[in-house]
């Protein structure tokens, strides 16, 4: 009897976490469409399958190097190079300032420390926001004194690189218009939904985890090494995306096969 028990808690343990895992993966899809949705080349399966498969490369790959994989596999479906770039960077920005909105409080109010790695990171969103936000006047002022007072080859250089800048400014500002918010509540509801899934999945293997837990592996994440509940959690992240994976590889599959049976 107490190992029926046993039994159906562990089952109710492990639907528990893998319906964390989906909550959190379905924000974090939420966050990557709200960026694609304008693309008219890109139906919602195109985004939903691109998702899937390069989430799978990113859980494979350490380093957050599959985000190489990611900008590839966007350009190939989107036809622009410029859109796998400034998806990923949208998408690592707001993903990061979710994160630490929740981390660096805790970290300062209960573990009276701020994580140095967490510091980097609020940094660099620092200095990326900055760019953002003074782009624009800078780029006026810039472009009108190399107008109006050099005539040199390296002024014309430098115009020209000032408006390649200026068009991928501009795209980058149509990719987030509007859906700003949307994208990091996204990113927020995610971080929480996926702290949660960590926690269940944790104590399924009798193991605390909290916030410090958590930073730890965020940490992880980085460096490209886990603990053991990082790489539990992880392992079972693999194998879901790759059964997703293989899914949509059929479905694209069936759907390539009855437009080329139409066409005929």
């Amino acid at each position: 009897m107490s190992w029926h028990f046993s039994i159906s808690i562990n089952t109710a343990n492990i639907f528990t976490v893998l319906l964390f895992f989906a909550g959190a993966h379905f924000f974090k899809f939420s966050r990557f469409y709200l960026v694609l949705m304008e693309e008219r080349k890109l139906s919602f399966f195109d985004i939903f399958f691109l998702y899937v498969r390069t989430t799978l490369v990113n859980l494979i790959i350490p380093f957050k190097l599959g985000e190489l994989y990611r900008v590839a596999a966007v350009k190939h479906m989107s036809g622009s190079f410029k859109t796998g770039i400034l998806l990923v960077v949208i998408d690592r920005f707001f993903d990061t300032l979710a994160l630490l909105t929740l981390t660096l409080p805790f970290g300062l109010i209960f573990l009276h420390e701020a994580d140095p790695v967490l510091v980097l990171l609020f940094t660099s969103l620092i200095f990326l926001f900055v760019c953002f936000r003074f782009f624009a006047p800078s780029f006026s002022y810039v472009n009108r004194f190399l107008i109006t007072t050099k005539k040199s080859g390296r002024a014309l250089i430098l115009l020209d690189i000032l408006d390649k800048a200026d068009e991928w400014y501009r795209y980058l500002r149509r990719l987030i218009r509007g859906r700003s918010p949307l994208v990091f509540l996204s990113s927020l509801l995610g971080w929480i939904i996926e702290f949660g899934a960590l926690k269940f999945f944790a104590g399924t293997l009798g193991t605390r985890f909290d916030i410090k837990a958590f930073i730890r592996y965020i940490n992880s994440l980085l460096s490209g090494g886990t603990g053991n509940i990082g790489k539990a959690y992880n392992f079972m992240g693999i194998a879901v995306f790759a059964v997703l994976t293989l899914v949509c590889l059929i479905m694209n599959a069936g759907s390539e096969k009855r437009s080329g049976a139409e066409r005929k």
